[in-house]
């Protein structure tokens, strides 16, 4: 396998209902916004060739004893993919490998990367004095009977 042939695959892959133009960023990854979370995709041939995405869910946290309890609370009941924090930053992240790799997979992962940090980003921000890499949406507030 080669990268560019691998980079068309997953391109064509995430044209399929996931990032309408995918355009490469400065690391050759590709972003994605899911609520509150900054999300990518990323092409990895070391140590076998797989994607990864990952999502930054908080920034600015420091990593106490107490956000580590809570990450490790969360990755003791995710199912696949990990949480963890460095440099500040807590990180949501799941590896797809290439003989994997398909329309549904990767939709899988990128689904869920952003779900779990969308969910799980407010909540640590307010907890830890971070902040989100995007603004929560306001939403609208209904009163009774209108």
């Amino acid at each position: 396998m080669n990268i560019e042939w691998f980079r068309a695959y997953v391109e064509k892959l995430l044209r399929g209902g996931l990032i309408d133009e995918p355009k490469q960023d400065s690391d050759g990854d590709y972003l994605y916004r899911w609520g509150t979370a900054a999300c990518w995709v990323r092409l990895s041939e070391q140590p076998f060739w797989r994607v990864d995405v990952f999502a930054h869910a908080v920034l600015g946290v420091k990593p106490t004893a107490r956000l580590l309890r809570e990450i490790n609370e969360t990755n003791a009941r995710l199912v696949s993919g990990r949480i963890y924090t460095a440099g500040g930053v807590v990180v949501v992240e799941q590896s797809v490998l290439a003989d994997g790799l398909t329309a549904d997979t990767l939709a899988q992962a990128c689904v869920a990367v952003g779900s779990a940090a969308n969910d799980l980003g407010p909540l640590l921000a307010v907890m830890f004095d971070g902040q989100t890499p995007f603004p929560a949406e306001a939403e609208p507030i209904s009163s009774e009977g209108a």
